[in-house]
């Protein structure tokens, strides 16, 4: 029979007519074990999910402000090149260069516009303005080649380049901030 005889004993004993046996104490640990996994199970499903939620929006982030950043260095890239041509104007008095300079400035705006956020549009805009303000200063009032006096081509380029400053100061803001 059994090679122990207490293991005999205590497995033939009944108490109230119950038969506690040793396969009970197995089945009740087997059922303890088995709702252990169910909750490691459900706990480790609900940190999976939000790791994986977590991930995404840390990537979001990222491809957001990498987007930016290259929106503003199209941005600045074209603000440079307005400035560039208008320096060309100074020698050739063409306003060509300086329009195509305009176009591609308009349109690294725009690329501001796409990527945002809305605080910078402002900003932008104003370095728009003013160098759309100096074209018109360069064309003349005819379409013309004009004349711009040495104190207003000094006052119409402080504009550009306040501009210009007071839209990398929010830009770098922007960058500086992964919440916007």
């Amino acid at each position: 029979m059994y090679i122990i005889p207490f293991v005999a004993q205590a497995a033939e004993k009944k108490k109230d007519g119950f038969d506690f046996t040793e396969a009970w104490g197995v089945t009740f640990a087997s059922g303890v074990t088995v709702l252990g996994m169910i909750l490691a199970a459900w706990i480790a499903y609900r940190a999976g999910r939000r790791q994986v939620a977590d991930q995404g929006l840390i990537e979001h982030k990222h491809w957001r402000r990498q987007n930016r950043l290259e929106a503003y260095k199209q941005f600045m890239v074209a603000t440079d090149g307005f400035t560039e041509a208008m320096d060309k104007w100074r020698t050739t008095r063409s306003t060509a260069n300086a329009g195509r300079a305009l176009e591609a400035l308009a349109a690294a705006e725009a690329g501001i516009r796409l990527s945002g956020p809305h605080s910078l549009h402002p900003q932008a805009n104003k370095v728009t303005k003013a160098a759309g303000v100096f074209y018109q200063a360069l064309r003349g009032p005819v379409g013309m080649p004009g004349f711009v006096p040495p104190r207003r081509w000094a006052q119409l380029t402080r504009d550009v380049i306040d501009a210009q400053n007071a839209f990398i100061i929010e830009a770098a803001k922007v960058l500086d901030d992964p919440d916007l």
